[in-house]
């Protein structure tokens, strides 16, 4: 199938922090239509340097794909990618004794022939939305989500819980790190039910500060101009938000399959 999006919107704000430790590819302003591939990632505050290792981690996985020509990104590339990334972890580190940790989480949506993938690590996320009603989320790599599944405590509990803003998974690395088992997985989905009119929004846990699902969902029910979309969401965001918010949204203008090539399938899609 051909996938052919609208000109998709990025947003990077600084919240009410002192420097913007989110990074995001294509950069704010940079994105086409044609793109294929968008990253957003979100350095550790807990963690030095959070700003230079979501740049890092950028930089790697596209780096990466670009020297394959942008292959369809599996399980073994993007833990190659992953590597080289870890790697540029470790040489910023030795670099830099002052630094013993740094690490980012990692949202990734791209667009090919079969469908669109999806992986992430940690608490950033990736919705797919259809006709106002969420039909895809990334689950968040949160240690009370693992407490949650394994019934140690309830999902209720988990939203006061202590340690609700603790990750379980993200991708990090400590001076003097060696264990390669220990490095962080993504997890990886292939969706091959996409359709014109379709969104993807892709966004770092700041936005979640202030939308929840049922929000989301009304933000596009409506048949407003993408951008109007995007505004009324940064609305809801600015001066409310503490952490650093970032995202990525696109829809989704028409799907071509093999036997209607090259006429697209028809589709009316606010892409202003």
């Amino acid at each position: 199938m051909r996938i052919h999006l609208t000109l998709p919107l990025a947003f990077s704000q600084v919240g009410q922090r002192n420097n913007n430790q989110d990074a995001l590819y294509p950069p704010v302003g940079e994105a086409q239509p044609e793109n294929q591939l968008f990253l957003v990632c979100d350095g550790m505050g807990g963690a030095d340097k959070g700003e230079v290792a979501s740049q890092l981690l950028c930089q790697h996985i596209v780096a990466y794909a670009q020297l394959f020509d942008f292959p369809t990104l599996d399980s073994v590339h993007l833990q190659t990618a992953l590597s080289q990334a870890y790697e540029a972890y470790r040489q910023y580190l030795l670099q830099h004794p002052l630094v013993n940790r740094m690490g980012s989480t990692l949202a990734l949506v791209q667009v090919h022939e079969r469908g669109i993938t999806v992986a992430h690590i940690g608490d950033s996320r990736v919705y797919q939305i259809r006709d106002g009603r969420i039909i895809f989320q990334t689950r968040d790599h949160k240690q009370v989500n693992d407490m949650v599944e394994a019934g140690i405590i309830t999902a209720t509990q988990a939203l006061t819980h202590p340690w609700r803003n603790r990750l379980s998974r993200a991708v990090v690395a400590t001076a003097g790190e060696v264990d390669v088992s220990a490095r962080a997985t993504p997890d990886i989905t292939l969706l091959t039910d996409v359709r014109a009119g379709d969104y993807f929004f892709l966004c770092t846990d700041g936005v979640l500060e202030q939308l929840h699902d049922e929000l989301i969902e009304a933000l596009f029910v409506h048949t407003i101009p993408n951008q109007a979309k995007l505004q009324s969401l940064l609305a809801l965001c600015e001066g409310q938000v503490q952490d650093n918010y970032s995202g990525y949204l696109f829809g989704i203008e028409y799907v071509a399959y093999p036997e209607t090539y090259p006429t697209p399938l028809p589709y009316t899609c606010h892409a202003t």
